[in-house]
């Protein structure tokens, strides 16, 4: 299937060149004929080829590629290269960063990344783009985790998660450029005690993520506050996929996370399963409820913090030790704590988002379905304090 055609000329000093090329879904195809009867060119769109830019006074100029150890531009209209630009974006690695982002301010600071909120110098439209320096591993490790990232984030669809937009690699740096979320860490927003009917909305966009991402055997492994932003319309987005995998391929051996919020069994067996986020979740509702961190909470039972009881019931489910009894995403949105939950039906407001329409749909998927999960005992057994401080995600 041709995602995209036109014809580019190949400059040479005495005399030039035209070439037809063609986006196909996992190559590009440039030949001398417009049939593309035997292509001279052949570029995999994979996270290993690398596509260079070159700039005219305002405008988009020619694209250039690796072939036999040099470089080779073909020219183009501007529109044509723009329309190439954005199609490819985030399957290959483009150079040339600084020709189309300019950096405005440091917005986030991992171990081994960098984000900075920056403008499309074009456009004037703000992104955000993840530094990734080579430093913190060879080569070939810092390009699997750029990899990895991307391909997950280009395998998603969904509003409460951020979108990836293109990669870039220069100056032994991968540049991950990503959709600019306008909104608030709910690290930030924890700062204040929230209305349980806002705990509710907030819970609801991170559940319906997270079953999202289980459909397709995706885990997030550091779902905290600080990767979780509060949109101004009360919606939230999903960020730093960084250290996330995909269970389809077989199990993740490593330990990776936030302490305090991975699940036991990510420090007990230095693996996650296909339910650990939903720990972590569960970690961020008892930080929402008591405006308190749980390493720092001595939870010797759950009705100590939480006085709500079906609050209280749905923590002790999301919890649980066992990673196979635990609660999942899909089953915790249809849990009786968010039976109360009412959304403003106004048919003439025009600021209804996403996540409320979403948010809409699942109440009443949940209300026809019914799902009544077993009562827990609203205290937390011995056996899982025990567990708990065993893995250091509660104090002793």
């Amino acid at each position: 299937m041709d995602l995209l055609s036109f014809s580019c000329v190949r400059p040479h000093t005495i005399f030039s060149k035209t070439y037809y090329l063609k986006v196909m879904e996992d190559e590009i195809i440039i030949s001398a004929f417009n049939n593309f009867k035997n292509p001279k060119y052949c570029i995999e769109l994979k996270l290993r080829t690398q596509i260079l830019w070159k700039m005219g006074k305002q405008n988009l100029k020619a694209f250039g590629i690796f072939y036999q150890n040099k470089i080779k531009y073909f020219e183009a209209s501007h529109v044509s290269l723009e329309q190439l630009k954005k199609l490819i974006g985030g399957r290959v690695i483009y150079r040339n960063m600084a020709s189309f982002y300019e950096p405005i301010q440091l917005i986030g600071e991992g171990l081994s990344a960098k984000v900075f909120q920056s403008i499309e110098i074009q456009t004037k439209k703000a992104v955000a783009v993840k530094m990734i320096k080579q430093e913190f591993g060879r080569e070939e490790q810092a390009l699997d985790i750029v990899r990895t990232e991307v391909q997950i984030l280009q395998s998603v669809n969904h509003p409460n998660i951020i979108k990836v937009l293109e990669v870039y690699e220069n100056d032994q740096t991968f540049w991950i450029v990503q959709e600019y979320v306008q909104g608030t860490p709910l690290s930030d927003v924890l700062k204040q005690k929230l209305p349980s009917e806002q705990i509710k909305k907030i819970m609801i966009g991170l559940l319906n993520t997270v079953s999202y991402l289980q459909s397709l055997r995706i885990v997030h492994r550091d779902i905290k506050p600080e990767n979780i932003i509060v949109q101004k319309d009360g919606s939230i987005k999903v960020i730093d996929f960084g250290f996330a995998a995909n269970l389809k391929f077989g199990s993740v051996s490593s330990v990776c996370g936030t302490p305090g919020y991975y699940a036991p069994e990510v420090l007990r067996q230095k693996e996650s399963s296909f339910n650990s986020d939903m720990f972590s979740v569960g970690v961020v509702l008892f930080n929402l409820i008591t405006n308190q961190p749980m390493l720092k909470s001595k939870m010797y039972n759950a009705q100590q913090y939480v006085a709500d009881e079906e609050a209280a019931d749905l923590l002790k489910l999301m919890l649980e030790v066992d990673p196979t009894k635990r609660i999942t995403a899909q089953q915790a949105l249809q849990h009786p704590y968010f039976k109360d939950l009412q959304l403003n039906n106004d048919k003439n407001d025009n600021h209804y988002s996403s996540e409320q329409q979403i948010l809409k749909q699942q109440l009443q998927i949940n209300q026809q379905q019914q799902y009544q999960p077993k009562k827990s005992n609203n205290s937390l057994d011995a056996k899982t304090i025990k567990s708990l401080r065993t893995t250091n995600i509660i104090d002793q």
